[in-house]
């Protein structure tokens, strides 16, 4: 009988300690996915408020060129013009009103314009920084939160960038770079802090022609074009583009540097004779130790952009997540992702 109960007693034990380690798993997925749709949410409110600061140069780009003073555009509701905030860019349209003045867990934001060296004058450009106001950070521990950070550079499509420790004199995107601080003088901005930019590059085509333009009154209207449009520089288009074309990613492809539509999200993008993403310029992947580059239920794990477990050339490989020492029929799998 006592042997019986030793017994009983024992598949008590073993079926608590199970449940327990399914606890602690479950609770780290559910955390890493947490984190990860905080990541996305943060990732498409900045790029929001990215394109907000965009209009907002190329509505008042001419008074910014001649301003002498931070009250240059009082009269248009801003106090300082080059810290515009975002309950001032709602009030003149560039934000919609109920756009939220926080991202996701609670992070507030920063807008600095940055006036060029040949600034006030007919050359002036006028570039902006749009960054966290303060870094991300791990709450329990207070340390920069680098596996976030990641995960927001990825749901940030190449748009997003970061002060690195790596770095920390410099803000530094996919598609831009800035010194830390961007203003003489001012503070630096600290390790973990995430930005995005509108560059030089982005305001390039803001001299486009436009309905009514005084310097072409005669053109007044739409302009309907059955044939291709060949341009010697830049097409920039002030509202919408519409892309028809739809292909799969790593299809065939003809025309280098061609963009379309991918059949499931994005656009693509054709390099190398293949369709690639165009949202994620380094991608990522995982590995399975049991299953290699897929997953238990066969699913492809690869990279996108080089249709393998790989990162692209001159892409560094970083481990954002280790699911641990997994039996079969799960196994280990480990998550990377591609940064320039």
């Amino acid at each position: 009988m006592s042997g019986q109960r030793g017994f009983a007693l024992l598949e008590l034990i073993v079926a608590a300690l199970i449940a327990t380690l399914l606890a602690v798993w479950g609770a780290g997925t559910i955390a890493h996915r947490l984190a990860d749709a905080r990541a996305q949410a943060v990732a498409v409110w900045m790029l929001a408020v990215r394109d907000g600061v965009r209009a907002y140069i190329l509505r008042h780009g001419g008074d910014m060129a001649q301003a002498l003073d931070s009250d240059a555009l009082a009269t248009h509701g801003y106090h300082d013009w080059q810290k515009p905030t975002l309950a001032e860019m709602k009030a003149q349209g560039l934000l919609s009103q109920g756009f939220p003045e926080y991202g996701a867990g609670a992070l507030p934001v920063a807008i600095q314009l940055l006036p060029g060296p040949g600034c006030p004058g007919a050359g002036c450009v006028v570039q902006a920084l749009v960054h966290s106001a303060r870094p991300m950070l791990h709450k329990p521990s207070g340390r920069v939160d680098e596996q976030l950070i990641a995960q927001w550079l990825l749901a940030a499509g190449g748009a997003g960038g970061v002060v690195s420790r790596r770095e920390p004199a410099k803000v530094v995107g996919a598609a831009f770079g800035f010194p830390n601080p961007p203003v003489a003088g001012a503070p630096a901005l600290p390790v973990g802090t995430i930005a995005m930019a509108v560059t030089a590059e982005q305001l390039a085509g803001a001299a486009f022609l436009r309905v009514r333009d005084d310097r072409n009154p005669d053109f007044q209207g739409s302009a309907s074009v059955r044939e291709d449009i060949d341009a010697g520089q830049s097409v920039s288009a002030g509202q919408y583009l519409y892309i028809e074309s739809r292909h799969d990613i790593l299809s065939p492809c003809q025309q280098e540097g061609a963009i379309a539509t991918g059949n499931r999200r994005g656009l693509v993008v054709c390099q190398q004779g293949a369709w690639r993403s165009a949202g994620f310029h380094g991608g990522g992947f995982s590995t399975n130790n049991l299953y290699g580059c897929q997953a238990a239920n066969g699913s492809s794990t690869a990279n996108p952009v080089t249709g393998g477990c790989s990162c692209p050339v001159g892409y560094a490989m970083v481990s954002i997540s280790d699911s641990g020492d997994n039996a079969a029929p799960w196994g280990r799998t480990r998550g990377f992702l591609c940064l320039g």
